[in-house]
């Protein structure tokens, strides 16, 4: 399969699986921001399911879907895998649009052309990131 055709199947099956497995991530907490960690968590499960099967070079890009709190985004970002990696070290990253920050939830880490690498502020957004890292 082609790179971008195999990027799009590949993030179809992830997709569905995320939304398939979203009620388990609700807690007590306000509409506004349940629904923003939905979205990460689900953006961050897509592509973790991506990169369980890219097979590229380290050194190689990777098109990552845009792990912002934004119910429609539906962007892909360029990456490198260094950077993917460096941003999945800690469970409380993600990697989003400049324009899709949500200050009040989070503090940029890195500012890079084309994304911003931000961390979840204590409390709540802090919390579902941590308990929902499909890497701990």
């Amino acid at each position: 399969m082609t790179g971008v055709r195999w990027w799009f199947t590949a993030m179809s099956s992830a997709l569905e699986y995320a939304c398939s497995n979203r009620d388990h991530y609700a807690s007590e907490m306000g509409f506004r921001e349940e629904r923003v960690a939905q979205n990460e968590v689900s953006a961050r499960e897509v592509n973790e399911s991506i990169q369980e099967l890219d097979t590229r070079p380290a050194s190689s890009f990777i098109h990552v879907a845009c792990e912002c709190g934004l119910e429609d985004c539906d962007r892909v970002l360029a990456i490198t895998k260094p950077v993917y990696e460096r941003v999945r070290s800690d469970p409380r990253q993600f990697v989003i649009l400049p324009p899709h920050l949500i200050s009040e939830d989070e503090d940029v880490v890195q500012q890079s052309d084309g994304f911003l690498i931000v961390a979840k502020r204590r409390g709540t957004p802090e919390d579902i990131a941590v308990r929902t890292d499909p890497r701990r």
